[in-house]
């Protein structure tokens, strides 16, 4: 029970809804547009874009960073449904299966190491 004491609460509750108001924000303004499935990625490049905009004039806080690192970190959990369900997809594609791992590399892994690099060296 320790580390609950440790915790940084205040950086964790602003960085979670640091990180809600700019999706629901992006998802709102999407849905303006009637394409809704586009705000989390509205979100994310917006968020980006404000933290490297505040990066330019002063430092991004250290909680923050920290809290980040280990949301993104314990957040790798989340995907492990998704790989299963996407496994069970593969086992009924048969000849198709080449073609879904090249659009499955091209606009997944390839992104998010290019955003991992970009976070890295910006960030």
């Amino acid at each position: 029970m320790d580390w609950i004491k440790a915790l940084d609460w205040k950086a964790w509750i602003g960085t979670i809804s640091l990180i809600i108001l700019f999706r629901e924000g992006a998802v709102w303004l999407m849905s303006q547009f009637s394409h809704p499935e586009l705000g989390n990625l509205t979100g994310l490049l917006s968020l980006l874009a404000v933290l490297l905009l505040w990066r330019k004039y002063k430092a991004v806080p250290a909680r923050l960073v920290d809290t980040n690192n280990k949301i993104m970190k314990e957040s790798a959990f989340a995907f492990l449904p998704i790989s299963a369900g996407s496994l069970l997809m593969m086992m009924h594609m048969g000849k198709e299966i080449p073609l879904f791992l090249t659009v499955l590399v091209v606009s997944t892994l390839i992104p998010l190491w290019i955003y991992a690099i970009i976070a890295k060296k910006w960030l």
